[in-house]
C-alpha cells in the first residue's frame, strides 16, 4: 500500500471534513477518502475510466453497466458450477447470432438462446446483489455510463462498511453475465424511451455531426443494429481490458475513518485484478471550416432556432478557466450576461451560451430562439455574435470580471460543503482524468487568477470562424423499430433463495443503529417575526455562503396563476432599476435571486456571501416593494407559454402523467388546474404584479442558513424585509382522491409513441392510525418500491416488459386529513407490442401477489435506510422543517414511521393486502399506440373510455 497524496483542501477551508486522502492499494487501485462525520452515512462509488467512447456505437459500456447488477460466481447463484455450462452455451449462441443475417435462422438461434437461458435461470437468484445492498444499509443504488467513464454508486450506513466493501469488490472481481437475454430486452426498452424524447433525438444529431469521425459521435446506448447483435465474448473482452485496478478508483465520502479502514480495503478491493489503464487512442476531429449548415429536425411548429457549436478545449486544459468566465460574461446565474440582456429586453425567447468539456474534446454552444411568431433567427444570432465580439474586444467592466470570478468561487464552495456533493465531485474529477484531488481543486480554483487578457485571448481563440451551424427545421427523425422476440419469461425458481455468499455476509458483525431523525427544536432555531411569519435559522460552520428563502405558504393548487408569476417575475425590474440594472446590482454584491412556484408554496430564494447579507437584503426588499410591470416581457411570456404546450404534446411520458393525474384528482389535477394559453393572453402585466404584492400577505416561513446567529438574522430580516405584511393564515390545499366503485380502462392514443406507458390507480380506504399507514407504506415498498420489489422483479427482471416499473402511495397529511381516503398508483414504460402482456402480468400481481418473506424483510430495511440516508444536509434542513410544520406536523413524521416499523409484522402487511388491495377494483390507464392494443382483451379489465388531450391537459 503506497501513499501517493496527502490531504488537499479548497482555499478558505481548514476543516478536516474538506480534506481528501489519496491512497493507492497494492494492486494499483486508486482510493480517495473524504472523512466527514457530520451525518451517519457514507457515499460510496467505484469509477471506471471506460465509457461509451471506448466502445463507440456498440453500447457495450452501457450494457456492461447493466450486467454488473446480475451478480458474480458467488452472488446471485445457487450453484455456479452447474449454471456455468449453460451460460457458456448462451455466449456461443450470441456469437453465432451476430454472424447470421438470415431472419429465419436468427429466429431459431434466438429461440435456442431463450431455451438455454431458461435452463441457466434455474440456478440464478434475481436481484440478489441489490437485495443485499439494501439489507446492509444501502439506498440509492444505481450506476451511470457517460462518454468517458462509468460509475457505480449508492449511500450506506457506516456500520455496514465491511459488507459494503465485500459486496462492491466482489462484483468487480468475478462478474457473471447471467440473465443476459432479458436484460438486453430491458436496454431495448430504455432506447425506446429515449426515442420518444424529441430533444434527445436532436441532441444526438448535434453530437453525431459535430464529433463526426470520433468516438464522441455516437449515442451512449449504442445503435439499434449493435443491440440486435450483441456478443458476450466482446463484453468479456471489454471487462478484461478496462476493469483493471489501474483504471479504477474507489470513492468514499462521509462517516468513515480514513486510517482504520485501509486494511479492510486492501482485503477487499485489493483483490481486484491488477493492470495498467489502457491508453485511449488519440483522435483528430474533422475540421469545421466550410462545413455545410445542418438542419436539425424538431417537431415544434412556428418556433425558429439556431445553434452554433464551437470547438473548445477538453477537460483539464489550461484555457478552461478563462473560457468559463468568457461564457459567464454571456450567460450567468445573475441574469446579467450580455446574452441575458437580449432576453431580458424582450428580444428573444432564449439567447444563451454553454460549454461542456469532455475528457478528450470540448464543445461550446451559442444558441438562440427568436420571439414568436415573427422574430428573425438571423438577426438574433447576429446580435449574439456582436455580444461575443464585445467579449473578444474586452468590452466588459472590471467589476463584471471580479463578480463572475466570485460567482465561480461561490459555486465551488457550495459543491464542497457536504459529503454527498464532495463525493460526486471526486467521481467527476477521477472520471475526467484528473491524477489527484489536489490537481482537480487547483484547476477549479484557477479561475481566481483569470485576467481580462486571458478572457479576451480565449474568446478570440475559440469563438472563431470554425464552427458548425445547426438550424431548426420542422420535422421528426424516424425511430428504429424493434419487435418483441416472443421470449418466454425466465423461471422464478430461486427468487427467494439465498447464496452461500449472502449467508457469509450475515455472519459478519455489525451494530444496529437507530436511524437519525430530524429534531424540530434542535436542528433549527425558530423565531417569530410577526403574527404570520417565522424564521428558521440553521448554522453554517462550513463556508461564508448564506442562503435565504422566503416561503409563502400558498401555491399553484390555491391559485394556478402563481405558475405564470414564477416565469414572469424573474424578468422584471423595479420603479428605479431596469431588470438588467437590478441583476447587475445583485452581481456586484455576489448574490443571486430565484423564484419557484410549487403546489403548496411559492419560494423566493437568494444566495450570496455572508459579508454582503445586508446589501443583498436591501436589494430584495426594494424588489419586493417596487417591482414594476413590463409589457414587453409579458408579450414574451405569452409566447413562451405556447411553447410549453408544444413541448407537452410531444412527450409521451408527460402525457401519461397528466392522464394518471386526471384519474386520481379529476378536475383538481395540476394539468387541468393550470392557466391556459388563452388565459395568459388575456392577462395584463399589472395583474401579475398585483398577485405578487398580495402573495406577500400570506403566511411566511423565512429560512436562513449562514454563519450568523438566529437572533441577529431575525432582527435584520424584520428591519429590512416586509415580513409584517404576512397576515393571511396558511390555506389548506388538500386535493381529495377520486373514488371508483368499478374497474375501468382509459386509453389515450398516441400513434407516434414507440413506448407505451401503463399506469394504474387503486383507491383505498382511509387509514387514520399509524400502524395502518405503515402497513400501506411497507406494502407499497414491497410491491413497487425498488429493485427488490415485486413489480421490478416480475415485470422487468423475469419478463423484460419494462425499463421502469414502480408503485407509490397517495397519502394525505395524517395531521390535517387523517380520515381522508388514500390510494396507490403504479407506472411502467413498455415497448408498444409488449403492452398487452405487461398489462396482464401486472393484473395477475394485483390479483395474486407473490409472497416473498425475504423481500419483505429487505423492503423493511430499505425504508429504514431511506430514513437515515435521506436525512437532509445542513443547507436543506430548515426548509424541510418549515414545510413539515405547514402540513401540521409537530415532529418528523419519519420518527413515527421508524417506531411503527418495529411492531408491524410481515403478517400485518400481507393481511393489509388481502383485505384492502386484493380484488379491489382499480383504474387502468394506457398512453401509446392504440393500434398495438387488443381492445377485446382490454375490455375484461373494465369499461373502456378513450381520452383526448384536452380532457387531461388545459391547453
Amino acid at each position: 500500500m503506497a501513499l501517493t497524496g496527502l490531504s488537499a483542501h479548497a482555499a478558505g477551508y481548514d476543516d478536516k471534513a474538506m480534506q481528501v486522502k489519496e491512497i493507492r492499494l497494492s494492486n494499483g487501485l486508486t482510493v480517495w477518502i473524504n472523512e466527514d462525520h457530520s451525518l451517519p452515512k457514507v457515499f460510496g462509488a467505484v469509477v471506471v475510466k471506460a465509457g461509451a467512447a471506448d466502445s463507440p456505437n456498440t453500447g457495450i459500456a452501457h450494457y456492461f453497466e447493466h450486467m454488473m447488477f446480475k451478480g458474480t460466481d458467488k452472488i446471485g447463484t445457487v450453484d455456479y458450477e452447474k449454471e456455468r455450462p449453460w451460460l457458456d452455451s448462451i455466449s456461443a449462441k450470441y456469437d453465432q447470432l451476430a454472424q447470421t443475417a438470415d431472419e429465419a435462422t436468427r429466429r431459431q438461434i434466438q429461440a435456442d438462446i431463450n431455451r438455454l437461458g431458461a435452463k441457466a435461470a434455474e440456478y440464478a437468484i434475481p436481484n440478489e446483489f441489490s437485495n443485499l445492498v439494501s439489507r446492509y444499509g444501502g439506498s440509492g443504488l444505481n450506476a451511470a455510463t457517460s462518454l468517458d467513464y462509468t460509475v457505480y454508486y449508492n449511500t450506506f450506513l457506516p456500520q455496514y462498511v465491511d459488507q459494503w466493501a465485500s459486496l462492491n469488490s466482489e462484483r468487480l472481481v468475478s462478474p457473471v453475465f447471467r440473465l443476459f437475454q432479458s436484460e438486453l430486452e430491458t436496454v431495448y426498452e430504455e432506447k425506446s424511451m429515449y426515442s420518444d424524447n424529441v430533444l434527445m433525438s436532436a441532441y444526438e444529431r448535434v453530437m453525431e455531426n459535430f464529433f463526426g469521425g470520433t468516438p464522441y459521435a455516437y449515442p451512449i446506448i449504442g445503435s439499434t443494429e449493435s443491440l440486435k447483435n450483441p456478443r458476450l465474448s466482446e463484453m468479456q473482452s471489454f471487462y478484461d481490458r478496462y476493469y483493471v485496478a489501474g483504471n479504477m478508483a474507489l470513492i468514499l465520502a462521509g462517516d468513515v475513518c480514513a486510517d482504520s479502514i485501509m486494511p479492510l480495503l486492501e482485503r477487499t478491493f485489493g483483490r481486484i485484478r491488477a493492470g495498467e489503464a489502457p491508453v485511449r487512442s488519440e483522435f483528430t476531429p474533422v475540421s469545421l471550416a466550410s462545413q455545410p449548415e445542418v438542419r436539425l429536425r424538431i417537431p415544434y411548429p412556428i418556433v425558429k432556432g439556431e445553434l452554433m457549436a464551437f470547438r473548445t478545449p477538453p477537460h483539464g486544459h489550461a484555457d478552461e478557466a478563462a473560457l468559463d468566465i468568457a461564457v459567464r460574461l454571456l450567460t450567468n446565474n445573475f441574469g446579467s450576461g450580455k446574452f441575458d440582456s437580449i432576453s431580458n429586453n424582450g428580444g428573444a425567447l432564449m439567447a444563451t451560451a454553454m460549454t461542456a468539456a469532455l475528457k478528450d474534446a470540448g464543445i461550446t454552444f451559442v444558441a438562440g430562439v427568436p420571439s414568436l411568431p415573427f422574430g428573425s433567427r438571423k438577426k438574433l444570432m447576429r446580435r449574439c455574435m456582436e455580444q461575443v465580439d464585445k467579449v473578444k474586444n474586452g468590452d466588459f467592466g472590471d467589476s463584471d470580471l471580479q463578480a463572475l470570478k466570485m460567482e465561480a468561487g461561490r459555486e465551488l464552495k457550495r459543491k464542497l460543503e457536504d459529503a454527498d456533493k464532495r463525493g460526486w465531485m471526486m467521481v467527476e474529477a477521477y472520471g475526467n482524468g484528473e491524477e489527484s484531488w489536489a490537481e482537480y481543486l487547483a484547476r477549479e480554483q484557477a479561475v481566481e487568477n483569470v485576467s481580462r487578457d486571458d478572457v479576451m485571448r480565449v474568446a478570440r481563440k475559440y469563438f472563431n470562424n470554425e464552427y458548425m451551424d445547426f438550424v431548426k427545421k420542422y420535422g421528426s427523425y424516424p425511430s428504429d423499430k424493434v419487435s418483441q422476440p416472443g421470449y418466454k419469461p425466465m423461471p422464478a425458481k430461486n427468487i427467494t433463495a439465498q447464496s452461500a455468499y449472502a449467508a457469509m455476509l450475515d455472519s459478519m458483525g455489525h451494530k444496529d443503529v437507530e436511524p437519525r431523525i430530524i429534531d424540530f427544536d434542535r436542528d433549527a432555531s425558530r423565531i417569530s417575526l410577526g403574527r404570520m411569519a417565522e424564521l428558521y435559522a440553521v448554522k453554517n460552520n462550513v463556508n461564508d455562503v448564506f442562503t435565504l428563502q422566503l416561503i409563502y405558504h400558498k401555491g399553484k393548487v390555491a391559485d394556478p396563476r402563481l405558475g405564470v408569476l414564477e416565469s414572469y417575475i424573474d424578468a422584471l425590474g423595479t420603479d428605479s432599476l431596469t431588470s438588467q440594472q437590478l441583476r447587475r446590482a445583485l452581481q456586484n454584491v455576489g448574490s443571486t435571486l430565484g423564484f419557484s412556484a410549487g403546489n403548496n408554496s411559492f419560494t423566493i430564494s437568494m444566495q450570496g456571501f455572508e459579508r454582503n447579507l445586508e446589501p443583498s437584503l436591501r436589494l430584495l426588499a426594494h424588489f419586493l416593494s417596487s417591482v414594476k410591470p413590463d409589457k414587453k416581457q409579458m408579450s414574451e411570456l405569452k409566447r413562451a407559454w405556447r411553447l410549453n404546450d408544444m413541448a407537452f404534446v410531444k412527450d409521451n411520458s408527460s402525457i401519461a402523467k397528466a392522464a394518471l393525474s386526471k384519474i386520481v384528482y379529476s378536475d383538481k389535477s395540476a394539468y387541468l388546474n393550470r392557466v391556459s394559453v388563452g388565459d395568459v393572453k388575456k392577462m395584463k402585466p399589472e395583474e401579475l404584479v398585483s398577485l405578487f404584492d398580495s402573495l406577500q400577505n400570506v403566511q411566511l416561513s423565512v429560512v436562513y442558513c449562514g454563519s450568523r446567529d438566529a437572533a441577529s438574522v431575525g432582527q435584520e430580516v424584520s428591519r429590512l424585509l416586509p415580513v409584517d405584511k404576512a397576515c393571511e393564515s396558511y390555506a389548506d390545499t388538500y386535493k381529495p382522491l377520486m373514488q371508483y366503485d368499478a374497474p375501468a380502462v382509459y386509453i389515450l392514443d398516441n400513434p407516434k409513441a414507440r413506448q407505451t406507458v401503463v399506469a394504474t390507480y387503486t383507491p383505498l380506504a382511509p387509514l387514520s392510525y399509524q400502524g395502518g399507514r405503515t402497513c400501506l407504506q411497507l406494502w407499497s415498498r414491497y410491491f413497487g418500491g425498488d429493485m427488490s420489489s415485486v413489480m421490478f422483479q416480475d415485470l422487468r427482471e423475469l419478463r423484460s416488459f419494462a425499463y421502469y416499473a414502480y408503485g407509490t402511495t397517495e397519502l394525505p397529511s395524517p395531521v390535517l386529513h387523517a380520515d381522508a381516503p388514500v390510494g396507490f398508483t403504479t407506472m411502467m414504460g413498455t415497448q408498444a407490442d409488449k403492452t398487452m402482456e405487461a398489462v396482464a402480468t401486472l393484473d395477475s400481481l394485483f390479483a395474486c401477489m407473490p409472497v416473498r418473506d425475504k423481500n419483505m424483510s429487505d423492503a423493511r430495511r430499505s425504508m429504514l435506510n431511506g430514513i437515515n440516508n435521506g436525512y437532509p444536509s445542513f443547507r436543506s434542513i430548515g426548509q424541510t422543517i418549515a414545510l413539515y410544520r405547514a402540513q401540521g406536523y409537530k415532529a418528523d413524521p419519519d420518527a413515527a414511521l421508524a417506531e411503527s416499523l418495529k411492531t408491524v409484522t410481515d403478517e400485518d402487511v400481507y393481511d393489509y393486502y388481502n383485505k384492502n388491495v386484493k380484488g379491489r377494483p382499480y383504474i387502468l390507464i394506457i398512453v401509446g399506440d392504440k393500434s398495438k392494443l387488443d381492445m377485446q382483451k382490454l375490455s375484461k379489465y373494465g369499461k373502456i373510455t378513450e381520452l383526448k388531450l384536452e380532457e387531461i391537459y388545459r391547453m
